[in-house]
């Protein structure tokens, strides 16, 4: 099984936890319907999904405060020994989103 693991990082590749005291929340679906939600985490800005199968999946970053509010990637899982690491970047004395850092690695 394979693991999506999401991370908010700001312009500087430091770790934002919240805007305005609001977390991020991520959620996972597969052929549109929701799977999973979860709630970034205060101290490190990530959040993941584990034991996926092999699949095609889009991952959604939401939050109210920033623009825009929610934010979309599309994963597939080719193999059941990957881990996804998706970095959503956002500028942060702005609260624009800039861009998403995508890659794959193995699972040890």
């Amino acid at each position: 099984m394979s693991d999506i693991f999401v991370m908010i990082r700001n312009q500087d590749n430091n770790a934002l936890t919240s805007i305005d005291g609001i977390a991020f929340v991520t959620l996972l679906r597969q052929d549109g319907q929701p799977l999973a939600e979860e709630t970034f985490d205060f101290i490190y800005a990530d959040a993941g999904f584990d034991d996926l199968p092999v699949g095609e999946y889009t991952v959604v970053v939401k939050h109210e405060l920033v623009e825009p509010q929610q934010t979309t990637y599309d994963v597939k899982i080719i193999s059941e020994d990957e881990v996804i690491l998706l970095t959503f970047v956002y500028l942060e004395p702005e609260w624009v989103f800039l861009r998403i850092r995508a890659a794959v690695e193995k699972r040890l």
